[in-house]
């Protein structure tokens, strides 16, 4: 007896197009038989389902379907539990050896009526094939064509738009609308099909879910329902759109008492820290989702720490956070407070500034802040002791313009290739502004690319 390993923890999952209806009928068998197992999601890794069939001969020609069977057990058991057959639709309960009839509840009815009709499809279809992965691309392919000719069918039925059909779309299973011709889409989960144009009668028979961004992501009501929380797609609670759930913004929830972490004299680096902390603390709710990527909902804010807590975060927990007084840079208020690269604060006035605003400047070696411009003015009513643990600027990067002190001015430094003039790290690998101006010019007359280089001026 052929048989396929459609569910099992053990094996990859190849998105076998009967996986959605063995898992219905599954769901049924437990629930009548052993409660407590019943699957609760299809990817739950706890159950082992396998499809088989046999053929007969009984009259020249094609052989027959004789019978098509599904075996379940879970993964930890050796020995199969339930065997379900769909002619009649029962399944006997091995353990107890009893045949117990499956209600008529319609989801399961249409499942097993979709297998029968997928094993009688494929009967003959997968001589010589040994690959699981040949296997399943040759079943799905197979099952659309199925699909395919129901969606023309479907149509057919609907007298109102009986007189537009094309009878050829549905001769040939062909994979484009008869209505409109425009392309068929397949749920990614049963593979039922439907027309892809919003604007087509037939693209609501039946109703699909379609990520805006991802065209192949699509899945139909049913599946979406079934699948639950751990469906592929959601729908934005902004624009009403589906979108992949990847897509979807999400608050973590903020974390509770994360204490200081201290971070090395001269240094800016406590995140390796501040990360363990933050994956060890408790949160204040629970993921909360926001919108998709095209909208933006009213108080939900981003964290400009690329290792911040949560890359979205909701009015709950944005409240606390600190803003630049450009207003281009905000943190929230435990990023703000334990990584000190993303702002520089004005030693007397305590207001922060982004690292690239240009109402304070810092040492680019110590990162000592002077006093911010409105301070700076005020200069006669700074404290001299303040004063005096000002660092005083002696030089700056021939490139990016950032300020050295008098204190690490001799400190080693990159300089440019063309004219030896002082570059700071992070442009080690440029040519100083003038340099630069004067290699465009040349590369300009010669055609040719110049040397971009920095050397290390010990």
């Amino acid at each position: 007896m052929p048989t396929w390993t459609i569910i099992s923890p053990c094996e990859k999952d190849y998105d076998h197009p009967m996986h959605m209806n063995i898992f219905r009928v599954m769901k049924t068998v437990y629930r009548m038989s052993d409660a407590s197992n019943e699957p609760s999601a299809v990817d739950e890794g706890k159950h082992i389902a396998t499809l088989g069939y046999a053929m007969s001969q009984e009259k020249p020609g094609s052989p027959d379907l004789s019978s098509v069977v599904i075996h379940f057990r879970l993964c930890t058991q050796s020995v199969t539990q339930f065997v379900v057959t769909t002619r009649p639709m029962q399944f006997v309960d091995m353990a107890r050896n009893i045949c117990i009839p499956i209600p008529p509840c319609k989801l399961t009815v249409s499942a097993m009526a979709d297998i029968d009709e997928f094993v009688f499809a494929t009967s003959t279809s997968f001589r010589g094939l040994n690959n699981p992965v040949e296997e399943c691309d040759v079943a799905r392919r197979i099952w659309q064509q199925v699909q395919a000719k129901r969606y023309h069918r479907r149509l057919l039925q609907q007298e109102v738009i009986g007189d537009i059909i094309d009878i050829a779309c549905y001769r040939t299973r062909s994979p484009r609308c008869s209505i409109c011709d425009s392309n068929l889409i397949y749920c990614n989960g049963c593979q039922v099909a439907s027309c892809e144009s919003d604007n087509c009668p037939g693209s609501s028979e039946p109703p699909l879910a379609r990520c805006g961004r991802h065209q192949k992501e699509v899945l139909c009501f049913p599946c979406l329902e079934e699948r639950g929380c751990t469906a592929e797609l959601e729908k934005c609670p902004e624009c009403k759109s589906w979108c992949c759930t990847r897509d979807m913004s999400s608050c973590n929830g903020h974390p509770i008492d994360i204490q200081l972490i201290p971070g090395l004299p001269g240094s800016k680096s406590v995140l390796p820290k501040l990360i363990v902390a933050y994956a060890k603390s408790a949160r204040v709710h629970s993921p909360k989702r926001g919108c998709c990527m095209e909208c933006e909902l009213p108080g939900w804010r981003s964290c400009n720490s690329t290792l911040c807590w949560s890359k979205t975060i909701c009015p709950e927990c944005a409240s606390g956070g600190v803003a630049c007084l450009c207003q281009e840079v905000w943190a929230c208020d435990l990023c703000a407070e334990h990584s000190p690269e993303l702002f520089i604060r004005c030693p007397r006035c305590d207001r922060p500034f982004c690292c690239s605003c240009s109402y304070i400047d810092e040492c680019q070696e110590c990162h000592r802040a002077h006093l911010c411009y409105d301070c700076a003015e005020e200069e006669s009513d700074v404290d001299d002791g303040v004063m005096m643990e000002l660092p005083k600027f002696v030089a700056s990067c021939g490139s990016c313009q950032a300020k050295v002190c008098d204190r690490c001015v001799s400190h080693s430094a990159f300089s440019c290739a063309g004219c030896l003039q002082r570059l700071c790290s992070s442009c080690r690998m440029s040519l100083c502004d003038n340099c630069q101006e004067l290699s465009a010019s040349d590369d300009e007359e010669s055609g040719t690319g110049g040397d971009t280089g920095a050397d290390l001026d010990v």
